[in-house]
């Protein structure tokens, strides 16, 4: 009865997904695991060719991996349907993020319900708004260290955008400077680039992905040792910092003007909430995560602006006429810089960092024209779902002025996904629209940047990386 049971089970999931039409390319046995070889480059064209195919077919084509069917989605509505109603990371997430362990990123189900709720009021504005200081202190930095580049010519402004940003992030997540050496250097930072690029790599190496092959590679060796540097790093300050506050007595009622993250996490362990080992996990996602995503968004945003200039030119009026001869953001002004959030949006519009997520599917799901069967993994494509012509005729077209005007976003729920969408969303979606704001201001505010974004090429690191043409020129504006 049971072996029956199992027949009809796998017979109902091969028949709901052969209705999907499949993506080209699909191989005997392997269906189509040949896409992800080739690259970052490589695969990135992959996946904008299947979501292309997904439009033209409904919203939706099935990738085989073996026998496993893998659906790309870019419809808004079904995409909706699918990440609200499928919390369970797709098994990706612990081929290329299993590092992270049991943070929020890749942590199971009821795990991540319970330590979201309980993470949810370290990310609240009262909290966020205690960091716009530190924020305001590193643009304003940021922007004197790039002094140097003016009317130098093209340079790229990466690796400036990445330390700029880790240093926000380190001292709002564990407030120490990366001035202090001794715990941040140079070995960190690399290790981070390290660890996300070497899990890129096995991503693409599909005969990495069991964990009885990986064990052996040169790859997980490499990686071992960049994610190694990072957990010494966060032990190292949980250390520090767990030691200070006891030599001050602490207490858990104190301000909460200006707490860094650490110190709301420790907060958690003191009340029994969280253990060690899980307050140094979600220090990790923290510190990784929110460098990665703020970093590459600033950087898309200003080739963006360097290439339209009357755009750039829009948002110094309004900075100017919100903050006056000053560039410091503070809280009542963010609200008030309504263009600049609307370039902000639409640069993730289309240059999303995260652009494309993945979910199991652990029951079925009935979207506009297909059931997904329980068994199966979808990948939503955001950037596919932000090229729709739902968005309008110039949906390819840099218009930030669409996010003024109401009746040009689609009312779909599920049509702009800048920070991921539905219920598993990103926690750290506030904090890094702050970082982003805070910075973009600085820089506007002092310079004017040229940039030409068709240079530009993409190639998909986990995040959204630019491979080239990201470079940028300056030239005072006083």
């Amino acid at each position: 009865m049971m072996q029956f049971r199992a027949i009809r089970k796998i017979r109902r999931y091969l028949e709901l997904a052969s209705l999907v039409p499949t993506f080209k390319g699909h191989l005997p046995l392997i269906g189509h695991l040949h896409k992800v070889i080739g690259g970052s480059e490589r695969f990135w064209e992959d996946v904008k060719e299947a979501s292309d195919a997904a439009e033209k077919s409904g919203g939706i084509t099935t990738l085989w991996v073996g026998p496993k069917a893998i659906f790309f989605i870019n419809d808004p509505d079904d995409a909706f349907t699918v990440l609200n109603s499928c919390l369970r990371k797709s098994y990706f997430y612990n081929v290329v993020f299993g590092w992270f362990g049991d943070g929020l990123l890749t942590s199971d189900v009821p795990k991540w319900k319970r330590n979201r709720k309980l993470l949810n009021p370290t990310f609240s504005q009262h909290v966020l708004d205690g960091f716009l200081d530190v924020f305001n202190r590193q643009a304003a930095l940021l922007a004197q260290t790039m002094e140097p580049k003016v009317g130098t010519g093209e340079f790229d402004p990466t690796e400036l955008f990445l330390e700029a940003t880790l240093e926000a992030v380190c001292q709002t997540a564990v407030g120490i400077s990366l001035d202090d050496q001794s715990i941040i250097d140079s070995e960190y930072k690399k290790a981070i680039a390290v660890a996300f690029e070497g899990s890129a790599q096995r991503l693409g190496k599909f005969w990495l992905h069991p964990d009885f092959l990986y064990q052996f590679s040169g790859l997980r060796k490499h990686i071992d040792e960049a994610v190694a540097v990072i957990r010494n790093m966060s032990q190292t300050v949980f250390n520090k910092r767990r030691a200070e506050r006891q030599q001050t007595k602490l207490a858990t009622t104190s301000s909460r003007r200006f707490l860094a993250f650490l110190d709301l996490l420790l907060d958690l362990g003191d009340e029994g909430s969280f253990a060690d080992e899980q307050i140094l996990r979600e220090l990790d996602v923290f510190i990784a995560a929110g460098l990665e995503t703020s970093a590459r968004a600033l950087v898309s945003i200003m080739v963006y602006l360097g290439t339209y200039t009357d755009v750039q030119e829009k948002i110094y009026q309004e900075i100017t006429s919100v903050l006056g001869p000053s560039s410091y953001l503070g809280k009542e002004d963010m609200p008030r810089l309504v263009y600049t959030e609307a370039v902000i949006k639409e640069a993730l519009r289309l240059s999303p960092v995260i652009p494309v997520i993945g979910r199991e599917v652990d029951k079925d799901i009935k979207l506009k024209n297909y059931t997904l069967p329980a068994g199966s993994d979808c990948a939503v494509v955001f950037w596919g779902i932000h090229r729709l012509p739902i968005w309008g005729p110039d949906r390819l077209q840099f218009r930030p002025e669409r996010w003024l005007d109401p009746s040009r976003v689609p009312s779909s729920p599920g049509a702009f996904c800048g920070f991921s969408l539905g219920r598993r969303n990103c926690i750290g979606k506030p904090y890094a629209y702050m970082v982003v704001k805070t910075m973009l201001v600085h820089l506007v505010r002092k310079y004017r940047v040229s940039a030409d974004y068709s240079k530009v090429k993409l190639k998909f690191d986990l995040v959204l990386k630019y491979v080239e043409g990201q470079h940028i020129s300056l030239q005072m504006r006083e």
